[in-house]
């Protein structure tokens, strides 16, 4: 289903920052027009106020009888024609008592009855606007009006004057501010558009290859076209890529490799049930044979029991039920298991622990995962020590650290395998013995078991010479087990 326009990502970036910039705009404008109003009008405002006060003066005259009616109506035009507009004198009733127009003796014209009742109320103020108040006035009218009062009684005066000078020039001015703000809006839109389609193009560019590696292509990338915040996640994106690739190549080998180590075991034990089948083994060398099917058997069994340990390892299922443990106890107990097996192959085992009086070396381990890692590197090294060798298991506590020592004077790893014995399956078959008992799960187990209870393991060795590996894990905050 083809998605509505508006959803697109850079057209919400280019809407949000075109509206931002269309309401700046617009608040300029309007700020401008108020102040170049307020500007152009400022001169006329105070021409009023001053021709009001004037006004104003003649009417206590009249009440005193100083001047007549006539006389005031002479001054009141004289003052009108210095401002070129209109005075009136307008009664309680909406009447023009007096004025300088032919309007004295009629009403006041309706668009002014809402400025009259302010003035009546007692209020003052100017209005600009687009009325007229006169048939033959061009443009605008700027008005005046306040209240006083004549022979006793309120009254509202009124001073009018054209506006057409000032409406001309404040259209000139709204004229040149809106044509170049127009024109700067329209470039600045532009220039957003390229901006957000900029931003938004890796994006685009990101979701399709996405979408691409989803299918199973793992040869997209996305191109890195600048060192910003995009380009990093450009960049993070093609690692995340490589790190797939990568990944994809681990489960295939490692399905290949569970292929072929299930399948050789399976190809034995059938190959020895046909030929007992079919008579080809005399009866007399079927217990033989048998042992040889139970040994494959249990190297399937050993195989199934680490793929479920790697992969609940692997997935965070193993919990790791720690509590401060003694060391040195521990490797007791695991090198007393073992020692028959080292009698059988005529393997002498060196034990340097301290004695039963130490301070005990004390850490936060869980018991049966530490018997599981010593047991598998020590049948490691009696696997690849020949008769006659050395094993020898060392425990002390160095750097704040329980450090175990497990050396033996086997044929030793070689620098370039020395670099692989953590992978799975891998097992330099080659290079050490005609015969390897071990699934190549052992030493990728014992790293993540060690790592999982904060330890570290390290490996030395030299071909010919012999191979030492020590493991350290931080020493418990409690006391000793």
């Amino acid at each position: 289903m083809r998605k509505p326009w508006f959803s697109s990502f850079y057209i919400k970036i280019f809407l949000t920052f075109l509206v931002t910039c269309i309401l700046f705009f617009v608040g300029l404008a309007v700020f401008w027009n108020y102040y170049f109003t307020d500007l152009f009008y400022k001169d006329k405002k105070e021409m009023l106020s001053s021709r009001f006060g004037e006004v104003a003066k003649l009417l206590p005259s009249i009440q005193e009888g100083t001047i007549s009616t006539r006389e005031m109506r002479f001054g009141v035009r004289i003052i009108a024609r210095s401002i070129n507009g209109q005075v009136w004198l307008v009664d309680s009733s909406g009447m023009i008592l007096n004025g300088s127009s032919e309007r004295e003796g009629t009403l006041i014209p309706k668009v002014v009855d809402t400025l009259f009742i302010d003035g009546l109320k007692g209020q003052a103020g100017f209005v600009a606007g687009e009325y007229k108040l006169d048939e033959r006035a061009r443009g605008g009218t700027l008005t005046y009006y306040a209240p006083s009062q004549l022979n006793g009684k309120p009254i509202v005066i009124f001073l009018n004057v054209p506006a057409i000078e000032v409406s001309e020039a404040l259209a000139a001015v709204r004229w040149n501010i809106s044509v170049p703000l127009l024109f700067s809006l329209l470039t600045v839109g532009l220039i957003l558009y390229v901006i957000s389609r900029k931003l938004a193009g890796p994006l685009q560019q990101m979701n399709r290859a996405a979408l691409e590696l989803a299918g199973g292509d793992f040869t997209v990338r996305v191109p890195v076209t600048s060192k910003d915040e995009i380009g990093e996640l450009a960049s993070s994106f093609n690692f995340m890529v490589d790190q797939l690739v990568n990944w994809e190549d681990a489960r295939q080998e490692f399905l290949a490799n569970v292929s072929h180590e299930l399948r050789s075991p399976l190809t034995s034990l059938r190959g020895l049930i046909i030929a007992m089948n079919d008579k080809i083994i005399p009866e007399d060398k079927y217990g033989h044979y048998l042992k040889i099917c139970d040994y494959e058997v249990q190297r399937l069994q050993r195989l199934v029991n680490d793929l479920l340990d790697l992969a609940r390892i692997q997935n965070g299922m193993d919990v790791f039920l720690t509590y401060p443990m003694d060391i040195v106890g521990k490797t007791r107990e695991v090198l007393d298991l073992i020692k028959p097996t080292l009698a059988d192959k005529k393997i002498t085992l060196l034990e340097q622990l301290p004695e039963e009086t130490y301070n005990p070396i004390v850490s936060d381990l869980d018991d049966d995962r530490f018997a599981q890692i010593l047991q598998n590197l020590l049948h490691n090294a009696i696997q690849f020590t020949p008769s006659g060798g050395t094993i020898t298991v060392r425990v002390c506590e160095e750097d704040g650290n329980g450090t175990i020592y497990i050396l033996d004077t086997g044929i030793g790893i070689s620098g370039d395998e020395l670099q692989r014995i953590w992978e799975r399956f891998y097992k330099a078959e080659h290079s050490r013995i005609s015969r390897s008992e071990g699934t190549g799960l052992g030493l990728t187990i014992v790293k993540h078991l060690v790592n999982g209870m904060k330890g570290t393991i390290e490996v030395a060795s030299e071909v010919g010479v012999g191979t030492e590996f020590k493991l350290s894990f931080p020493l418990s905050e409690h006391e000793g087990a």
